[in-house]
């Protein structure tokens, strides 16, 4: 089996896992936006929503570690402007795949993970968008904008800038 698609799909399985922690606070507490809504107090930082299928949930900095019956995933925000959840990188992917030894037992070896993200990077198929506020986290390059791969900068909009004080 080609080893791309098996990092891919353990990519789309991380990104469908980060999707079902968004929409399980979206019917929940009716957010939009995860981070204003623990900040607004509409949540706790930390805890269960056993109901809704979440173990254990923690807000940190800019995103949120959810522990589910057989998997963890932890994950970032970020502003593209518009805000994404689906971003991943090297160290979420490893615990992601690490929660999982039965699944994603092959990718258990950090060096192989790392040599298979870096030919995904070097094809050019995933890609680290150019942001005015850098983020490490990396995205399918087909779900970018041309201005995202190719400019230095793209605009986060003053309304998002001037909710968080780490942006100031």
């Amino acid at each position: 089996m080609n080893q791309e698609l098996n990092i891919s799909e353990l990519i789309i399985d991380y990104q469908n896992s980060t999707q079902q922690v968004v929409q399980i606070f979206k019917n929940k507490f009716g957010v939009d936006n995860l981070i204003e809504g623990w900040h607004t107090g509409r949540y706790e930082q930390t805890g269960k929503l056993i109901e809704n299928g979440l173990k254990f949930y923690a807000f940190h900095g800019i995103g949120i570690a959810a522990h589910f019956e057989d998997k963890l995933v932890d994950f970032d925000f970020a502003y593209l402007p518009e805000l994404r959840h689906d971003g991943f990188d090297i160290w979420r992917l490893t615990s992601f795949a690490k929660s999982q030894p039965k699944k994603y037992g092959n990718y258990l070896d950090e060096e192989l993970l790392e040599a298979k993200f870096e030919s995904l990077r070097n094809k050019k198929i995933i890609h680290n968008p150019k942001i005015e506020f850098p983020t490490h986290l990396y995205f399918w390059t087909k779900d970018l904008t041309d201005e995202q791969i190719k400019s230095n900068i793209t605009f986060i909009p003053k309304q998002i800038k001037s909710k968080w004080k780490f942006w100031k």
